[in-house]
């Protein structure tokens, strides 16, 4: 007699699910606002500017903030805090754009940091950690309040010819800790971010505009000065110059600037160095001083218009007790078309 032995096999498992490590920061501007969103209305792209060129540039944003950290597996640790770029991980590439973070002077592109842990930009700004927190109750001792000064700008990128972007928003950057985006790209917590709208004004143009400084080269020369006892004599040498602008099409179009330099002082001051004690100011046609590094209009072309002469004058102002010498202080003027 034959027989088999069925032998039944049971197989069970307890799956286990892995919680996700959890190290968070929260950082919110102080008004509980998510998003800081600048549009940036019109722009218009020559195309025979050269890659790299800036295209638009945002005025200086100052947002006072709050962080503070999570008590999780790192609340001991002090916790820097960073931009970090394309928080959303869109592909903009194929619009032959790039965004830029410019802080304390330093412009970061996004091909040169990223929403990965600490490869974004640090600010500067730490969020203690907190040793003897017991519970979240007690991660108070990590609160910290930046207060953070930066722009944005655009530059032309890429070989491929502009595209008019696919999307009309595009966040620039979050606000985070060292561990990297919190909850990841959605922004589930809802940290600060960054917003750029009306990405669709951005358009390609055949107009061109010439900018030639005059007196050329360029150069504004002040001659001798003479320094007294309360500055200088006279107390605010003044020189004038103009930007002559000339237009290379029959079409109707904008134009904006910025006087850009490395040696700025407050808001309206380029310091030839930076223990010279003096500096230069920019005033217009009205006397207004000109803000440095900021973006402002700078002529309107109508169709049958193809050179405007715009008037400034520069002043040298005592900022304290002047260094004696020679002096040479540099800026860029950069057009912005719209």
């Amino acid at each position: 007699m034959k027989y088999r032995r069925w032998i039944k096999l049971c197989l069970t498992a307890l799956l286990l699910a892995l919680s996700q490590a959890s190290f968070s920061m929260q950082c919110k501007s102080m008004d509980g606002g998510t998003y800081l969103r600048e549009a940036i209305g019109p722009v218009s792209v020559p195309d025979t500017v050269p890659d790299g060129t800036i295209i638009w540039r945002s005025r200086t944003h100052v947002v006072p903030a709050k962080c503070w950290k999570a008590y999780d597996q790192h609340f001991a640790e002090d916790d820097p805090i960073y931009f970090y770029g394309n928080p959303a991980g869109l592909d903009a590439t194929s619009w032959g754009i790039e965004f830029g973070l410019v802080y304390k002077r330093v412009t970061a592109w996004d091909g040169d940091w990223s929403a990965n842990p600490t490869q974004g930009v640090n600010s500067g700004f730490i969020s203690r950690g907190c040793p003897s927190a017991a519970g979240t109750g007690d991660m108070s001792c990590s609160e910290v309040y930046p207060t953070i000064a930066f722009q944005v700008v655009i530059r032309k990128r890429g070989l491929l010819p502009l595209q008019r972007p696919s999307q009309d928003t595009y966040d620039v950057f979050q606000f985070d800790g060292l561990y990297g985006l919190n909850g990841g790209p959605s922004n589930p917590f809802g940290n600060f971010r960054f917003q750029l709208t009306g990405l669709q004004n951005i358009v390609g143009t055949a107009c061109t505009v010439d900018v030639t400084v005059t007196p050329e080269p360029g150069t504004v020369d002040f001659g001798v000065i003479q320094k007294t006892t309360t500055g200088f004599s006279p107390p605010q040498p003044t020189k004038p110059f103009s930007l002559a602008l000339e237009k290379k099409c029959s079409s109707a179009i904008n134009i904006g600037a910025t006087f850009v330099t490395a040696n700025q002082h407050g808001d309206y001051t380029v310091l030839p160095a930076g223990d010279s004690q003096f500096g230069i100011q920019i005033r217009d046609r009205h006397s207004n001083l000109v803000p440095i590094n900021e973006p402002f209009p700078l002529a309107n072309f109508a169709a049958d218009i193809n050179r405007i002469d715009v008037p400034f004058s520069a002043s040298v102002v005592s900022l304290g007790d002047p260094r004696v010498g020679p002096f040479e202080a540099t800026m860029v003027v950069q057009l912005i078309y719209y």
